[in-house]
């Protein structure tokens, strides 16, 4: 059987009182006792029971971690740093799918918040149509309406201005993009960017597309057309759909067509050609999250802030540069 309080009381020769006292320092203990008292945890294997230091403290001593879904390879990054944080702080976490619409995400909001001191939220649009009342940070969609809160997010503009750059640098004139859906804040913060950089290299057409490598069929038929010499790519997921799109009508990348991604998942150096990208710290991005968090369980006063993250551009295999012949055609 689990060893209880009253053994290790029993072992230290002091009171339960003075073993909560030791666990949870409530109240100051000789150094001789909490010695005595540390001991006999350690040689019993004591553990506090989670339930009885909720209801004492009326903590859960919880986090909750809510995501959009999991199929896109950016979020169990993001959820591994989130876990190791938090597990760090000494909270357990919940971790959630909210699915893509807004109905799921507020029935996964209502069920977390009951059992978590404080929520990690993805939100799955820009205006959710409801709030959380536990202390909550939010990732990467920081719209409008949700400036109440913590935030971390990358810099999505750079990301733009970066891809911008590399796609001067190599020499492309005529760009194809599969943007992101239309009410993703850090999918208009990077379009934005792109085009205000690029200057008079304007994409010859911008489509929307879920941040999927199901690509739907308009997309296809996009990336089969002949024009552009690069296409710039939602999101790492979509830039694997279009490569396999590509390669199963012929088309050779980067010799027909470069691609670039964003968010540099595991993935994109496992594909053939290795993706070039724009990388997102998600390791930061997640720890980060989780100390804003912990600190606002601390301290709930106080103006909200915004973490900004940098990222930077990787170059790799699925993009080339154009020679002199190609650049007068």
């Amino acid at each position: 059987m689990p060893a209880t309080l009253e053994d290790v009381a029993k072992a230290a020769g002091v009171s339960t009182a003075t073993v909560s006292h030791v666990i949870n320092g409530s109240k100051p203990v000789s150094a001789a006792t909490r010695a005595r008292v540390e001991a006999a945890i350690a040689e019993l294997g004591y553990r506090p029971s989670p339930s009885a230091r909720s209801l004492r403290t009326g903590q859960h001593f919880m986090l909750g971690l809510l995501l959009p879904d999991l199929a896109n390879p950016f979020f169990p990054a993001l959820a591994q740093a989130v876990a190791e944080t938090a597990r760090e702080l000494g909270y357990g976490l919940m971790l959630s799918e909210s699915g893509t619409d807004s109905e799921s995400e507020e029935q996964a909001l209502a069920a977390m918040q009951q059992r978590v001191d404080g929520i990690v939220w993805v939100p799955e649009t820009r205006q959710p149509r409801t709030r959380p009342y536990r202390p909550t940070v939010v990732i990467d969609r920081v719209g409008p309406g949700l400036l109440e809160f913590d935030s971390v997010s990358s810099d999505h503009r750079l990301g733009g201005r970066l891809l911008a750059r590399a796609i001067r640098e190599l020499g492309h004139r005529r760009i194809g993009l599969l943007a992101g859906p239309a009410d993703s804040v850090s999918a208009r913060q990077r379009r934005e960017a792109l085009c205000a950089e690029l200057g008079d290299i304007q994409p010859e057409w911008i489509l929307e597309v879920p941040y999927s490598s199901e690509l739907p069929a308009a997309a296809l038929g996009r990336l089969l057309q002949a024009g552009p010499t690069l296409i710039v790519a939602a999101n790492d997921a979509v830039a694997i759909g279009a490569l396999r799109v590509l390669k199963a009508h012929g088309r050779r990348v980067p010799e027909d067509l470069s691609l670039i991604g964003f968010d540099d998942i595991p993935w994109a150096t496992l594909v053939d050609p290795p993706l070039s990208t724009v990388s997102q710290p998600v390791r930061a991005i997640g720890r980060s999250a989780v100390e804003l968090l912990h600190r606002r369980l601390g301290d709930q006063g106080g103006a909200p802030t915004h973490l900004v993250l940098p990222v930077q551009y990787v170059a790799r295999g699925s993009t080339r540069s154009l020679q002199p012949q190609e650049l007068r055609a």
